[in-house]
């Protein structure tokens, strides 16, 4: 008989540590397109700057989800049925980014007031970010009983 996977409520993440995240993200693109700066004019280095973050977000979401800064933050980005983004949800999405901040940041602030903590750019593509559970060890007396060791 095969076991069924375990469901777990999902809670979703407010403001704060998508903020957490967002600023690792920035910090990471910032790193990686820092070297242009020195070597290209600034409207080069705004277009090579642009391409990098679609390729960052738009790959990292249809990949697994979660940037890096979600993954150290432990928060992923689901669809509303809860099936994995698609390149065309991650897409959208990033599209969703770009009318945030053209709402000068509205779009990004309104997580904080949602009862759902949607942005714009959520409820654009029709994803939501929630938190991932966290899988804690649990000690039993069992692994000690084995070995001849009392347990107190």
């Amino acid at each position: 008989m095969q076991k069924e996977p375990k469901e777990y409520a999902l809670e979703y993440a407010g403001f704060w540590i998508r903020l957490g995240a967002g600023v690792v993200d920035l910090l990471i693109l910032g790193s990686i397109a820092s070297p242009l700066i020195c070597f290209t004019a600034s409207f080069v280095w705004v277009t090579v700057f642009w391409v990098i973050s679609v390729i960052y977000y738009v790959g990292f979401g249809a990949w697994r989800g979660q940037t890096p800064g979600k993954m150290i933050v432990g928060i992923k980005v689901i669809r509303s049925d809860k099936n994995p983004l698609t390149l065309w949800d991650s897409a959208l999405r990033y599209c969703g980014y770009l009318v945030c901040i053209l709402s000068l940041f509205v779009g990004f602030v309104w997580v904080a007031f949602d009862k759902e903590k949607q942005g714009f750019h959520d409820k654009i593509a029709d994803t939501y970010v929630v938190k991932l559970p966290v899988r804690q060890v649990v000690l039993t007396p069992e692994p000690y009983a084995r070995r001849g060791a009392s347990v107190v």
